[in-house]
This record gives C-alpha cells, structure tokens and sequence, in this order.
C-alpha cells in the first residue's frame, strides 16, 4: 500500500514541478549547456604540499599514471600520495618542457642541457654524439607526418628546429633558412590545401614550409614576433591552427581565414599566452584550453570564458598546460602555474560552478532559469553587490547601479509571476527596498512601494493569486513585515503578538479539500498563517522547535497529505502537517540529520528527490523504502561553497538543481551519468633495506635486527585524499589489516622464512585495486641453522652447569644494581623526552608555539569534526624592515608582534609562529564575526606597540595585514582547506593596502 501512496506522492510532486514550469511559459527545445557555462573544479598542489618551489614549468602524467613537474629546482613525481624530489626525479638543470610520447616515454627539453628521456626508472641524456649540436632546446613536440609516422621536434633558442631520427637529432629540412631561435612546430595535412610544417620563432613571427622553402607567413591584420605555441586540431571535418603570440594575442587559422581574440577586442584579459592545449565537449566539438599570464582561457564554439584565483587557481599566471585522457575517459587538465600546480578532472563531477557573482561579498540570492523565446533557456541570477545577471546564447551580461541599469547592485529576490492582467512578468526585489519590474531589453521599471527605503530593508519574497475574482500581489521584507497589492492600493499586515521586528523570509499559499486558500510565511518569530482575515503567529506552544524560520516548501508527504518543510536557524528541518490549515501539526523529526542545523530549504524535484540546504553543504534525501538516503555534497563534490543562501535554490525543467551560495551559483545534474567505475594503478614506489634500495620484485634479507621499508600508492586522478589501503604480511599475520590511508609498511626482527607483503588499494569511489603482492624473503643466518643450534645447544647446557653456581651468588647484588640503574636512567630519559616534546612544539625564537603545534591541533579538531577559526597574520614590508634595521632588529619586531598577540588574544587561543614573518590562531568555538574583532586588536595593538632597535635608542613600529577564515573541520582535508581560506583571505589583505583584517 505505502508503494502506491508513494507513487501518487510522486505524480503529484511532478505535477507540482510541471505546473511551475508550466507556469512560466516552458517549451524548452535544447536545455541550458551547462558545459560552458560552467568552471572545472581545480585541486592545487603547492610547496605546503610537497611541490619543491611555486613557479612551474611544465607538468605532465606519465603513461604508467605518475605525474611529473617541471621547475627550476628541477623535477618532482607525484605518486597519488606527494611529491618526490628524490630518486629517480632528481636531476640537475633548468628544465624547459615535459612531453610523453606516442609510446609513452617521458622526454625532457633543457635550457642548459639539451634533451633527457626517462628509461629503466632513469634519466638519459642525449649529446653530441648523438648528433645534439645545442644544449638550449626550447620544448619537444611530437607531429604526424603524411604517412601516419610519428615525428619527434625539438625546436631551440641557438639551433633552429631539430628532428629525432634514428636515435639521432639532425637538422629540419631547410632549417638553415629558419631563424635560429624557434619556439614551437606543428604539421597540417591539408590547411590551406597542401601538408605544412610550420615553426613559431622568438622573434620573427609564424614560419610554414610546404614542399619547398621556408616562407614567413604575413597579412595585413597578423604578423606577430614571438610565436609560443602551436596546435592542430580539427572541427567538423576541417583543420584548425591554433597560435599563442605572446604580446599578439590568440589566432585561429582555417581555411575561412585567420580569427584573432586579444585584449583591443575585448575577449581576452591579456595578450601575454603560453601554451595550448585540447580537450571535448561532451558533444565531441573541440575545446582550446590556453595558459595566459591573466589566468586559464577556455574557447569552446569561439565563446572565451576566463578562469583564475577567483575559481580557486592557486595563481592568475599560468605557464603550462596538458591534458591526459584517464583510464575511464576523463580528460584530466593539468596546470603548471606560478603558485604551483592545479589539476582538474574535466565533466567528472555533477556539481559545476555557474557563476561567481557576490563572492566578494555574501554571494548569490536567486536564481531562475527559463525559456529564451528561441527554443533554449536563459538564466537569470541575482547576487549581492555584483547586481543581476544574465546568461543567454552563451554570453553573459550584468547590470548594476554602476552602469545605472538599477538603483542598486544587491539583488535578493527574482521571481517571475502574472500581473494584475494575467501576463507572465519578470520581478526583481532589491536592497533599500527597491521593487523592479522587468520588461523585455531587459528594461527595469522601479514600482512604487509604501515601506521607507533604508539599506537594511530587502524584499526577499513574493506571490501571486487569484482571490474572490481579484489578482493579489504580497511581498514579504526584510524588515517591515508582509504587504498586499490589490485593486491599486497597499495594504500592511502585522500579527497581534509580533514583537519589535518582523521579518519575513517565504510565502507559500496553499488551497485546501475545499478551495479554500490560505497563505504561509516563514518569519523570524515563528511560522505564520493568514486564514483571509488576519496572520496568526505559530510558536513554541504549538510544538515549533525554532522561531528563526528560512526557506519553507510545500511538499506532499507519502499519502498525499500537504507538508510545510521549513528550515530553521538553529533546529535542522521541521516539517509541518497542514492538512488541517487551521490545526496545524508538527511531526516527528524522523528525517537524516543535516550536515549543519541551519538549514534554508528544502527543495524537491519530479522525481521525489529532496535536496536540503544548509551552512555547511547540500544534502541530498533520495525515497527509498519508505524513508530517505542521504548524500550530503560540499566543495570536494564540485560546489563552489558549502554555506547556501537564503531563497536561492531553483529546480529547472530537466531536473537540474541550482542553488545560490556565500561563493557564487553552483548547478548539481543527477542525470551526469560520469561514474567512476574504474580501479587505479596500484604501485609499488619504494623498497628499502636498511636505508638502501631494494628491487621491487622482491626482498631477501638475512634475519636479524635488519629493517624492511615499502611505500606503495595508488595512482588517482581525482580525490586521491580518500584513498585507502590495507596490507597483510601472508605467512605471519593471518588476516588483512584495517583500511587506513598509510601506504608504507615498516619490517625488522622478523623469523627466517618466505613471506608475502600482499597489498590492496580502494580509491575514493570504492574501486578495488590489487592485491599487489612483494615476496619477502628472510635468510637464516649460519648461526641459526639446525647444526649449529645443536652445537649451542650442548654448550650452553655445559656452560649454564658451571655459571649456576657462581649466578645463584651474585644475582641479587646485580639485580638491585641493575635496578638502580636502570630507574637512574628512566629518569633522565623521561626528562630529556620531556624538554625535547617541548623544544619540538616551540618556536625558539619568539617562545611561542610553531607551525607542528598548529597542524596537530587542526588534526585532532578533524577526528571530532569542530568548527575552527583561523587567523594568518603577516608582518607588513618584514624584508624592508631587515634590510634598513638589520636582523637583530627584524628579530626584536617578530618578538614583539607574538609578544603583543599572546596579550591580546583569549586565553584559550593558540598562537604559533607558522614561519618567517607568519603567524596565526587558532580560535575554538569562535564565529567569523568574533575572530575579526580578534583580529583587528591584534592589529592595533601591534600598530602601537614600541620595537627597540639593539644597539641604539631608537623606537620603532611595525604593522601586520591578517587573513581570518572560519570552517567546519572534519578531516585533514578539512584543515588544508581551511589553510589555503586563510591563506587566500591574506592575499586579500595585502592586496588592499596592507594593515588591515580580510575574510
């Protein structure tokens, strides 16, 4: 019975899904693409995480799955784990360029050493007798001659273009007609209808030869100098030529012509381009990634979008791309920038970020997605400070006060709903409680409304009906309570027992058996009803858990019965029957625990599915049996922030859910159908013995006192933090281990004999990788074997006849010496263990705690999952106060400013030098609000605070910049994460000026 209730409850919510739609005018021919609307998800890898230096070269994944960068401190391999910059990725030189191979050799171009390639676990050098006549080459690039044959390049800075042939590097054709510095190379097929070899040169602009000559390509419009890079792709049967000018922008060459995007059009940030790289559209057209020094540029179907620190790259300058295909299909895109390197998993994830309108303030409000007028859709999103905007035909257009499109750039509610004429009419409602109404162009009209208009009041929702053959308007506000518009005039409506301030965040109406209709709203001193006559406040007294009410939805339950589910402040999710409208019930919190108590609502789709969102992510409740699963989703799914807004979710025609959060529009498809399916590489990446290397295939070690190290990874293109490992030493421990995210394993003092180190790896989606099994071979040493135990045997039964005697006398005096000893020596140790725990958690030269205490305390606040505080402060121009004062004197400012912080801060603060002229704290159970009150005492404090300078009796002063951060804490990820907001908010504070607080 409860599966045909459920089933009715469905068609029901789907008519409700369909009405709305129906509502606003839906025919939708081609669905909103969200391909280019979106921003891919990056994961960064920094020098906090093991990447030797910030400024990368060149990164590139390896056919077996490892990742290699290049820098100026020379190479790194990443294992799914961290970076290695010892064997087998040291390497001395400053390397240029990485480039994997059709047969999946790693190659190396070197400004100062020529060319390597990697083979057996080792780098080779190519030189002269290889017939390498520079040690400058610029990059490798592998081309497809007309036969189908592969062609390795290596153009130079001294010796023009050189070709790989037989194990040999000889001259290009015609290469003494090249300029001697050439940048990159290519090959088309048919471009222009014949086979071209074209060289990109330093100064000298686009070169091509065909059957003959070398010829410099120039037209009126293109004749750039410096040539970076060049790509060949194909769109619709025909060739393209992609060129990066660095200084000249980006070209197209195809057979129309040349297409050019620079910063005098309008379509790029910077002229200043490096590389090129290409991926797929899901639809198979291509897409032309390119590393500028203003971010990474995506063109897709010639539209230009621009992605940088404020997706979440670790640097806006990008010097290198490549994109590997996973073993599943993926294109994974990885970025060698100058804050390290940053990595993204191209259509992996059903989140994807829509727009980062207000993330410089507190985000988006609403949005609204609907038809177009020409058989697609258009999305409309409101967002605070950034004004309105929207995307349409690709192209994105906003309008603000700055552009006097409206009188002011918060936008909090948009919402389309019928006129008193019956047309369908675009609303939009405003800080200082503006009213808009929207016409075609768009075109913004300002209504009159009768609330005073000061920067506090907001309209945040609004409805329309139909009542006694009269069209209503109602408008809930921020600050002055509900309104009606009908026949002309306005009418205000205040509860008899609201007290101060009424606000007013969701109106629903909902007509009963009977037709009756009555409307709802959640207000901040409980949940209202207006029965036609009057609004009745509903409280505590009638079983409400919590009078600060957000969003609100009326969805109905498994018997067809009206639900109100209602997020609060403080309480989760409260659901309220009202099937009797005038005895309304609120019903057992028997729903999956939200992520965070402060929910905003609770949205549901055509199908069932409900999604809940609250501060700290979206969850996701899916009917099942008569109850819910739940999946909750946050940043590491995609999102481009955890904490939702009020009013701002939306579910368009296909099902997509949107919802706006503090860090723009993140858009969730269920219908993404990219699962990981696939099992990693599961690898070994280090044996030891003793300290030295062993072979992988194998150990064989003689018993004793002898230790046995192995590393292994999985090698994960996305999530790898979650994966996991378990280990069983067959032959001495009789089961697996626990899965855990150790991936080494330690040996010593084992018994002779054959062993097994078996090896198993489960990455973040569950797949099972291995086992992976290493034989472990301990050899009995002569003085263990069974001749010689029998030898021993006899004499010690000999020795042991003769030594009774002599031990039974002297074994008490030993015994107590021994004992004297060994609690004399206990002693000292547990001091000396003492001091040293001391020693490692303090800083020596301030006296307060270090970075190590930090991180441990972030650490044991993931295991309880605690809401943590974080506070970077930087001493502002430290290096121009060494420079003037001296080093003694940078050493007396640090002491003073952690001096100042410690008599500043709460006691229960922890204060550590995290390094240099960085500190931070750590605040415990401490709002974002209150850490910036810290903060800026802080600031103050040491703004005032007297710097001796050693040796003289001069006074000076110094002044920090500080950067506070606040987040959930669940894992280390967690922690990183909450690093890197820190990190970025300092950023922040630096940029504007110095000595002052950011979030």
């Amino acid at each position: 019975m409860w599966m045909v209730r459920w089933f009715l409850a469905c068609l029901v919510a789907g008519w409700w899904v369909s009405a709305c739609a129906q509502a606003q005018g839906t025919n939708v021919v081609k669905p909103l693409g969200l391909f280019d609307l979106g921003a891919p998800s990056f994961t960064n890898f920094t020098t906090r995480d093991g990447v030797p230096e910030s400024v990368i070269a060149s990164v590139q994944t390896a056919r077996d799955g490892f990742v290699w960068l290049a820098s100026a401190q020379g190479l790194a391999r990443y294992d799914g784990q961290r970076w290695h910059t010892d064997e087998p990725a040291t390497v001395e030189g400053s390397i240029g360029y990485l480039l994997v191979d059709h047969d999946g050799t790693l190659w190396a171009s070197f400004r100062d050493r020529g060319v390597a390639q990697f083979e057996q676990g080792a780098w080779k050098f190519d030189d002269a007798a290889n017939g390498l006549v520079t040690r400058h080459v610029r990059r490798l690039t592998e081309t497809v001659d007309a036969g189908g044959g592969y062609e390795l390049w290596a153009p130079t800075f001294d010796a023009g273009l050189l070709l790989h042939d037989h194990d040999r590097w000889i001259p290009a054709p015609g290469n003494e007609q090249l300029p001697a510095a050439v940048l990159s190379v290519a090959r088309t097929r048919s471009l222009g209808g014949h086979a071209r070899l074209w060289a990109g040169t330093f100064n000298e602009g686009l070169w091509f030869r065909e059957d003959g000559d070398w010829q410099r390509l120039r037209t009126a419009q293109f004749d750039p100098a410096q040539i970076e890079h060049l790509l060949v792709s194909e769109h619709d049967g025909h060739e393209e030529l992609w060129i990066s000018a660095f200084g000249n922008g980006l070209w197209r060459l195809d057979d129309s012509g040349l297409r050019s995007w620079n910063v005098a059009l309008g379509n790029l940030p910077t002229d200043e381009l490096y590389d090129i790289a290409q991926s797929h559209a899901p639809d198979g057209d291509p897409v032309i990634w390119v590393a500028s020094r203003s971010g990474l540029v995506r063109v897709h179907d010639d539209h230009v979008e621009v992605f940088d620190r404020r997706h979440g790259l670790p640097s806006n300058v990008v010097r290198g791309i490549s994109i590997w295909r996973s073993p599943d299909g993926s294109d994974v895109l990885w970025l060698a920038t100058e804050g390290g390197v940053s990595r993204a998993v191209i259509g992996a994830d059903r989140w994807q970020t829509a727009s980062l309108m207000g993330s410089q303030s507190i985000g988006v409000f609403g949005v609204l997605v609907e038809p177009d007028g020409s058989g697609s859709e258009r999305l409309w999103v409101a967002s605070s400070a950034d004004g309105l905007g929207l995307y349409e035909h690709g192209q994105w257009r906003h309008f603000t006060q700055a552009d006097g499109s409206l009188p002011d750039s918060d936008v909090r509610m948009i919402r389309r709903a019928t006129d008193e004429n019956g047309e369908s009419v675009l609303w939009l409602g405003q800080r200082n409680g503006y009213l808009l109404r929207v016409h075609e162009g768009p075109r913004f009209e300002p209504v009159q409304v009768p609330w005073e208009r000061h920067p506090g009041e907001a309209i945040m929702d609004m409805l329309t009906r139909q009542f006694e053959g009269r069209a209503e308007r109602w408008f809930a506000t921020r600050q002055s309570g509900v309104y009606r518009w009908r026949d002309g005039a306005w009418t205000a409506f205040r509860p008899e027992t609201a007290v101060g301030q009424w606000r007013i965040t969701r109106l629903l109406e909902q007509r009963d058996g009977a037709g009756r209709s009555w409307l709802w709203a959640a207000t901040n001193q409980g949940l209202a009803r207006y029965d036609n006559q009057r609004w009745v406040l509903i409280g505590t007294d009638a079983g409400m858990p919590d009078l600060a009410l957000a969003g609100m939805t009326l969805i109905p339950d498994l018997q067809g019965r009206p639900v109100l589910w209602i997020g609060t402040a403080n309480s989760g999710l409260v659901r309220v029957d009202i099937g009797d409208p005038s005895n309304p019930r609120v019903l057992p919190s028997n729903l999956p625990a939200p992520p965070d108590l402060a929910v905003y609502s609770a949205t549901p789709d055509s199908t069932g599915r409900i999604y809940v969102c609250t501060n700290a992510g979206v969850q996701l409740l899916t009917p099942h049996d008569g109850t819910y699963d739940s999946q909750v989703f946050s940043r590491r799914n995609g999102m481009v922030h955890e904490e939702c807004n009020t009013n701002a979710q939306f579910v368009d025609a296909h099902d997509r859910f949107w919802t706006g959060t503090l860090g723009g529009l993140t858009v969730f498809d269920p219908a993404h159908s990219n699962v990981d399916v696939h099992p990693k590489p599961l690898v070994l990446t280090q044996v030891r013995v003793d300290g030295n290397a062993a072979g992988g295939d194998g150990v064989r070690v003689v018993s004793g006192k002898h230790e046995v190290h192995v590393e292994f990874a999985l090698l994960s293109w996305q999530r790898e933090t979650e994966s996991r490992f378990r280990t069983q030493l067959v032959g001495y421990e009789p089961e697996p281990g626990a899965w855990t995210n150790q991936n080494h394993r330690n040996f010593n003092s084992l018994p002779p004999g054959d062993y097994t180190l078996r090896i198993e790896g489960r990455d973040y989606a569950g797949n099972l990788s291995g086992p992976l099994d290493l034989a472990v071979a301990i050899v009995p040493a002569w003085w263990q074997r069974r001749w010689a135990q029998a030898t021993f045997a006899l004499a010690a039964f000999i020795a042991l006849y003769g030594l009774v005697y002599w031990r039974t006398r002297s074994i008490n005096a030993q015994r107590q010496r021994l004992q004297d000893q060994v609690a004399e020596h206990t002693a000292e140790l547990n001091a000396a263990n003492t001091r040293l725990r001391e020693l490692s958690y303090q800083d020596a030269l301030t006296g307060i705690s270090n970075r190590r205490a930090l991180l441990e305390a972030l650490d044991t606040m993931g295991a309880s999952a605690a809401m943590a505080t974080l506070v970077f402060v930087d001493v502002d121009r430290f290096k121009d106060y060494n420079d003037n004062f001296g080093h003694p004197a940078g050493d007396e400012a640090l002491q003073c400013v952690a001096r100042t912080m410690l008599a500043t801060v709460p006691d229960d603060v922890l204060i550590c030098r995290y390094g240099g002229e960085e500190f931070a704290c750590l605040l415990f159970a401490t709002d974002l609000a209150r850490a910036v009150e810290i903060a800026e005492q802080i600031r103050a404090a040491v703004e005032v605070c007297d710097v001796p300078i050693p040796g003289t009796a001069v006074i000076n002063h110094v002044t920090i910049s500080a950067g506070v951060a606040s987040r959930l804490v669940a894992s280390m990820d967690d922690a990183h994460q909450l690093l890197r907001d820190a990190d970025n908010a300092l950023y922040y504070a630096k940029n504007d000026g110095r000595n002052c607080v950011r979030t």
